[in-house]
């Protein structure tokens, strides 16, 4: 009896173990002439690069020939990097430059999105952006900064951790990949996660660093990720995390009616 009642708690675990990166990653292509027709726009730069995943390509989007900051911006499991363009010059701090990456899979880049894979592109699309701006490291090492949404957030921290960035906006991040077992299922699963992002434990390493600010911003009506995430981060990093929730607010919006409130932290995120 016992055998026939875990057998089948067995093979769910399995299935879920097995087919998680579907539950995590939603890659898109570009359609035919969306990165040509972004590319003829002023102020933009298609950065291409490889890594062992293959051809990979990220975007360079900056006012001014002379960018004060260049900010690793990442969207969510959902998002092209293109699809922030818009917003970015809308309402980002017209003396910086922004450097847009897709994760292996989406967009135009070659190759499987996993954390090894994403780690290996954030080791090559930074140097390739700096390049691309006549900066190098580590002498213009403090002029970088990061923007991340959603699993966005957790890709740009690893960056931060990579280049040893300490300031950032990030928007509707989780604690983990591990913990988000729990929220999707009402049972946390994690022991059986392989796709581990930890923004906890990265926001813990920038804090014993020290001289570190992360602002962090969340929908109290978030419908993917749930708010006590982000109000976790707060309460278990105060000296990094800085947050500010959102009345309303939800998963895919937040920019948008939260537009003004994500400016002044990105002001705050740029200067010293």
């Amino acid at each position: 009896m016992l055998f026939w009642t875990v057998l089948p708690l067995l093979g769910c675990l399995l299935l879920l173990a097995s087919c998680q990166s579907k539950l995590i990653y939603f890659p898109r292509p570009y359609g035919a002439d969306h990165v040509a027709d972004w590319d003829a726009e002023p102020g933009t730069k298609v950065i291409d690069y490889e890594t062992e995943q293959g051809k990979q390509q990220a975007y360079l989007l900056s006012k001014t020939d002379k960018p004060e900051r260049l900010w690793l911006v990442c969207g969510g499991n959902g998002t092209l990097a293109l699809e922030w363009s818009d917003w970015l010059r809308e309402h980002g701090p017209a003396n910086d430059a922004w450097l847009l990456m897709d994760i292996p899979g989406y967009g135009a880049c070659e190759g499987k999105p996993s954390p090894g894979t994403i780690r290996n592109s954030l080791k090559a699309v930074v140097p390739a952006g700096m390049g691309a701006l006549g900066w190098s490291l580590p002498a213009d090492q403090g002029k970088l900064r990061f923007f991340g949404h959603s699993l966005g957030a957790a890709v740009t921290l690893m960056g931060a951790k990579e280049f040893d960035i300490r300031r950032g906006v990030m928007l509707t991040p989780f604690t983990s990949s591990m913990d988000m077992t729990k929220a999707m299922f009402g049972v946390n699963l994690g022991f059986i996660v392989w796709h581990r992002f930890n923004n906890l434990e990265r926001l813990d390493e920038m804090a014993k660093k020290g001289n570190a600010a992360v602002f962090i911003l969340h929908g109290a009506d978030d419908e993917a990720i749930p708010v006590w995430m982000s109000r976790e981060l707060a309460e278990k990093v105060p000296s990094v995390v800085h947050y500010t929730e959102i009345p309303k607010g939800r998963h895919n919006t937040l920019q948008d009616m939260a537009a003004e409130e994500i400016r002044a932290a990105m002001e705050k995120a740029r200067s010293e």
